[in-house]
């Protein structure tokens, strides 16, 4: 089975992760596509059923108008035949005049004729008048139907739309889970082999197994942190170092970028003086940071928050930046014996991070009191060195000691030391003595 670093797992999980919380976006999205094109479907439904029965009614309503006109028609005429008897009538009225004995003209009485007459010319005009008006309704009715008929139509259309927008929406939306869902599966395939294969390589290599429980740790509820405990976080053997550092340049971008620079830079080198150059950089620069990255490492477990490179600025205008803060603290924290040395669960610890040789160390004595200036918001506040602290004289260390403790960020050396560390970093950079599982690793 292939070597599989706990980075590569850590960053496979993370992978994972983000595609579960993409294929939960996914779905939810999908969802959210899928009820709204059904939700215009159903309104392109109701549309359909409202239009078809508006045609209904629209036709209903052209016919009783067709039927009000025909009866209007057959009124006109009724009225009209009536007219005409009417006039008849007083025809053969005013034609039955007749003479007295005397010979004079005796006109006939035909008012009632002439009454009729006029009703039936009223019943006439009252009747022609019904019938424009049952015309112009048959019209109206019939602009109503077409307009219906348009309508119905159009809501059809509609409706054939949004049935094929729901059904096409429904299917690619299928199309993409399942897609998600295979690539998903096969990633979660992927770290459980992977699983497989680091607590394989655990369990045939017990340093990688100690790094392993160094990683992952985790303080004992209601249990305090002694020095013995905090000693022990920061005392990492020369090749849990070089886990470590492998360890980061699979998890922090910017620890593998510099790594890449490096051997860029080594790639580029002429000759052994500008080989020698570029490791003088990695000394300088690289350790530096990799101590810093071992104590956040090692002592971010203890709070629920780690804060890097704080700033803090003094009344002088002056400022600086304490490495690593590490607040509200799981369980209490004692650095020593005294005042300040101690910290309570829920409160911090500022930490300022020193990596070098002796010499080195004693002549960061002023700028490590100033640097202790931005810890005083703290309950409690030390200062990791490497070991080298041990290589002054007596006078030299106690010397140093006193004077960070009574700027109250005591000074601990538990780092190891600074070759050690240019080691590492020179293995992880070279790629000498990887740990890929091979022989030396046994």
């Amino acid at each position: 089975m292939a070597y599989v670093s706990v980075g590569q797992v850590e960053n496979l999980e993370e992978a994972i992760a983000g595609l579960q919380s993409a294929y939960d976006s996914m779905e939810s999205a999908c969802q959210a596509q899928i009820a709204a094109a059904e939700a215009k479907l159903a309104e392109a439904q109701q549309e359909a059923d409202n239009s078809a029965q508006l045609l209904d009614a629209a036709m209903e309503a052209e016919m009783e108008a067709g039927q009000q006109l025909e009866q209007a028609t057959e009124q006109l005429a009724s009225a009209n035949e009536q007219l005409s008897s009417a006039c008849s009538s007083l025809s053969a009225c005013e034609a039955s005049g007749s003479y007295d004995e005397d010979g004079n003209y005796e006109p006939p009485n035909c008012s009632s004729e002439e009454a009729d007459v006029a009703a039936a010319e009223s019943a006439v005009a009252e009747a022609e008048s019904a019938v424009a008006a049952a015309e112009e309704a048959l019209e109206a009715a019939k602009d109503q139907r077409m307009q219906m008929e348009q309508r119905n139509e159009m809501a059809r259309q509609c409706l054939d739309m949004a049935s094929q927008l729901a059904e096409t929406v429904q299917t690619e939306s299928a199309t993409r889970l399942a897609s998600a869902a295979t690539h998903l599966e096969t990633g979660k395939a992927r770290l459980e082999s992977a699983k497989a294969a680091l607590n394989a390589y655990l369990d045939t290599h017990p340093p990688a197994a100690e790094f392993y429980s160094w990683l992952k740790w985790s303080p004992d509820p209601g249990k305090p942190i002694t020095p013995k405990e905090l000693h022990s976080r920061l005392n990492l053997s020369v090749e849990q170092q070089r886990y470590y550092f492998e360890y980061l340049a699979d998890r922090d971008p910017a620890f593998r970028a510099k790594i890449a620079d490096y051997r860029s830079q080594l790639e580029a080198a002429n000759g052994p003086a500008e080989r020698h150059a570029v490791q003088l950089k990695i000394r300088r620069n690289l350790s530096g940071y990799c101590g810093e990255k071992i104590v956040e490492q090692a002592l971010s477990p203890l709070g629920h928050k780690a804060d890097t490179q704080a700033r803090t600025t003094f009344e002088d205008g002056r400022f600086t930046k304490t490495d690593l803060i590490i607040e509200d603290l799981k369980v209490p924290v004692i650095l020593g014996r005294g005042e300040g040395m101690s910290a309570p669960a829920g409160g911090s610890i500022a930490i300022e991070v020193k990596c070098g040789r002796a010499s080195y160390l004693y002549s960061q004595k002023d700028h490590m009191v100033f640097q202790s200036g931005g810890h005083q918001e703290s309950n409690a506040s030390m200062t990791v060195c490497s070991r080298d602290i041990k290589e002054l004289t007596p006078e030299q260390e106690e010397e140093l000691r006193e004077a960070l403790r009574s700027a109250g960020s005591p000074l601990i050396g538990m780092l190891p030391t600074k070759d050690e560390i240019d080691k590492a970093c020179w293995d992880m950079v070279t790629g000498s003595n990887a740990n890929n599982g091979g022989s030396h690793e046994n």
